[in-house]
């Protein structure tokens, strides 16, 4: 378990944790010259009305992670400007009105304002000209010394994939593994195989979302439960970059994370093309990393042929 005063571990630069866990993501840290916006509700206060302000809001509104990057409070002029809450709705009017009450304010209205936290210090200060950022060093790197992995516990997952790759003793077979933490202890959902079928609902990754969600409706009829989405919070261990179908059925499904082992260029659909789990656009995020450890790797090697284009 990692150390929060240890950061050995992390190589920042690489993307790399304990030497064998490497983040895919998209591109590297270089920030667009116009950041996209977000638009929010502000007002207009006199600076004496400042904390007031303040403990209305912390009373009433929640502490919403997507304006943490920003500075709630700017001055203007002789007056106070306020970013009260993320836009959604013309109706929201009312409610903001009732939250401030008694406060004398001016100018509730909707502006726009930068919706990601700057890479750099120089992007934050050509940022802060829309609306002033806080700089508290690049978020990725913030991520990367935060991630807690038990990394002994991780290795043991790869090798049971690795140990269920080997028994089915076929050199194109790849093998996904669903997993859950449960009281710090990774316990496997379900695992699945393909043995060489190239039809992509055949592919090893969506036969274990099919486990899933086999077993959700047999639940389901019982009374047992009843998942918003198929796969919150299940870890993914795959043999194989997923390929493009997969991936999405991953976003879709809205996993956690996802770890592989072997790269499928061109047919892999994180690192190899579309870095989906990683992409703006999409209705979910995961994590993604790829595993390192040269005598997983080896004995993969000795498992598999490497002629295939996707699994």
């Amino acid at each position: 378990m990692k150390s929060e005063e240890d950061q050995s571990h992390v190589d920042l630069r690489n993307g790399i944790l304990y030497g064998t866990l490497k983040q895919i993501r998209i591109g590297d840290d270089t920030d667009p010259e116009v950041p996209k916006l977000l638009p929010v509700w502000v007002c207009s206060i006199r600076p004496k009305d400042s904390k007031l302000l303040i403990s209305l809001l912390k009373q009433n509104c929640e502490d919403d992670a997507s304006i943490k990057h920003l500075k709630r409070l700017t001055k203007i002029g002789d007056y106070i400007k306020a970013i009260i809450c993320p836009f959604e709705s013309e109706h929201e009017r009312t409610e903001i009105s009732n939250t401030l009450g008694n406060l004398q304010y001016e100018n509730l209205e909707v502006i726009n304002v930068p919706r990601n936290q700057a890479n750099t210090k120089e992007t934050t200060l050509k940022w802060s000209t829309i609306w002033p950022l806080t700089w508290k060093g690049n978020p990725n790197h913030q991520f990367l010394n935060s991630v807690i992995f038990d990394i002994e516990q991780e290795r043991q997952m790869v090798n049971e994939l690795l140990n269920r790759l080997e028994k089915v003793n076929n050199r194109q077979a790849s093998v996904t593994m669903m997993a859950k933490e449960v009281n710090g202890t990774i316990t496997i959902q379900c695992v699945a195989v393909n043995t060489g079928e190239c039809y992509p609902s055949n592919h090893s990754v969506m036969r274990a979302i099919d486990s899933i969600a086999q077993r959700e409706s047999k639940q389901r009829k019982q009374g047992i439960t009843e998942r918003g989405y198929l796969c919150t919070d299940m870890i993914v261990y795959t043999t194989h970059e997923p390929c493009v179908m997969c991936s999405m059925a991953l976003v879709h499904s809205r996993i956690l994370r996802c770890t592989y082992l072997k790269p499928v260029s061109p047919g892999g659909g994180m690192e190899s093309s579309y870095f989906l789990g990683d992409l703006d656009g999409l209705n979910w995020k995961f994590q993604i990393w790829r595993w390192l450890g040269e005598s997983e790797l080896s004995k993969l090697d000795n498992l598999i042929d490497n002629a295939r284009a996707e699994y």
